[in-house]
């Protein structure tokens, strides 16, 4: 009689009946089949058994490796978010950015969590984007503001979703980045046009001397309106990037990423000089240990995790309305322009990728129209009549 045997094992459901048999030819025990019920393993080897003992071998049944499972955006997802974790820990991203994307990943995930990648496509992209604009633009209209942009959390949305497909092209998930060239909504409603005057700068720095936040506010307004800082160029700003002997101060976490470095602007010289001088006082006055090397920050040198309080208070007691911190940079932009210089001068300086960008932070609607006539008067008045005299002008 052929033998056939029946091994149990245990496993944390239930158990398993693992069958075996001798091959008569060669003696050895040979794997056959797996059940999880004891009867129909009792009925395989009865049958078994008598097909060895009838001459013949059973076929053997080779263990199929499991398929592995398609990736679903929610994967794709999670490697986004270790890259943004790799990139806050490495100081490329602030913890507000880092934040921001975790809170615009949040509802995407609700809808998509689960779903296989190669079920989305441009079009599915594309008709999320426009759904998310026409809620918000429905909740705008009960709220009766309707004047306001409905696109720009569409396109917030639209930023991210870019972000994890292109992680999942590079970790080999698609084949093809199908979210990469679809274009944002316009958002020219919503565009920020508050360029600040001269005068409403010096306003501006009048108040914040008063605040409790007297020995860095105004600091970190002359960076903004003089240097053309972002809030997050002014939190990054280290002691180490500033020169004040030399007169130099170098910007390294900028927009593009491109580290910019400018001639200190005479306010702003002094500014940085006085907050040094009360860092240095204020601790040893109080036997302050330095913790760190940033400028606009903590007395110990820890670093601010924002300017909103501080300058949210200042806004609301001295009646700045519709003043953001950001508009500075558009305050910028403009004063350069103004003050003579080129598009391309600006957009160097404040650091811009393009030539459009820096246009779309300047607005100069109505301010330069004796500008140009007057250098164009200018040109024609010292060229004169003479032929001679045209000519060497044009030379």
């Amino acid at each position: 009689m052929a033998t056939v045997t029946i091994a149990t094992r245990s496993l944390k459901k239930g158990k398993a009946y693992v069958i075996h048999y001798k091959d008569p030819d060669t003696g050895k025990k040979e794997y056959h089949k797996t059940y999880r019920r004891k009867d129909l393993a009792q009925k395989e080897v009865n049958r078994v058994r008598t097909l060895i003992d009838s001459g013949r071998l059973p076929t053997k049944e080779t263990r199929q490796p499991k398929q592995q499972a398609l990736p679903t955006f929610g994967q794709a997802a999670l490697l986004c978010q270790a890259e943004w974790d790799r990139k806050l820990g490495e100081g490329k991203i602030s913890q507000a950015s880092h934040a921001g994307y975790g809170y615009l990943l949040t509802p995407i995930l609700k809808e998509w969590a689960h779903t296989l990648l190669h079920d989305l496509d441009e079009d599915t992209i594309r008709d999320y984007r426009i759904g998310i604009a026409e809620k918000t633009k429905a909740k705008l209209v009960a709220k009766g503001e309707e004047g306001k942009n409905c696109n720009v959390l569409a396109n917030r949305r639209l930023f991210v979703i870019k972000q994890v497909f292109a992680m999942a092209a590079k970790h080999g998930l698609v084949e093809k980045d199908i979210a990469r060239d679809i274009p944002n909504l316009s958002e020219k409603a919503s565009e920020r046009k508050n360029a600040q005057k001269p005068f409403e700068i010096e306003k501006l720095l009048a108040a914040a001397r008063q605040r409790r936040a007297k020995h860095y506010l105004p600091l970190a307004i002359l960076l903004a309106v003089e240097h053309g800082c972002s809030t997050q160029e002014v939190l990054s700003l280290k002691w180490a990037d500033v020169d004040l002997a030399e007169n130099h101060i170098t910007f390294h976490r900028t927009k593009n990423g491109v580290t910019r470095t400018h001639r200190i602007m005479p306010r702003t010289h002094e500014a940085l000089a006085a907050r040094l001088e009360h860092l240095t006082r204020y601790r040893e006055k109080r036997a302050v240990r330095a913790k760190g090397d940033f400028v606009v920050g903590n007395m110990d040198g820890t670093p601010f995790k924002s300017l909103k309080t501080a300058w949210k208070g200042l806004c609301i007691d001295h009646d700045f309305d519709d003043l953001h911190f950001h508009d500075h940079r558009h305050t910028y932009c403009t004063n350069m322009l103004k003050a003579g210089c080129t598009l391309k001068e600006t957009s160097v300086m404040i650091g811009h990728k393009t030539l459009r960008m820096t246009d779309r932070y300047s607005h100069l609607e109505g301010v330069l129209e004796d500008g140009p006539q007057d250098r164009l008067a200018h040109r024609y008045a010292a060229t004169g009549t003479e032929s001679s005299t045209s000519e060497a002008a044009d030379t």
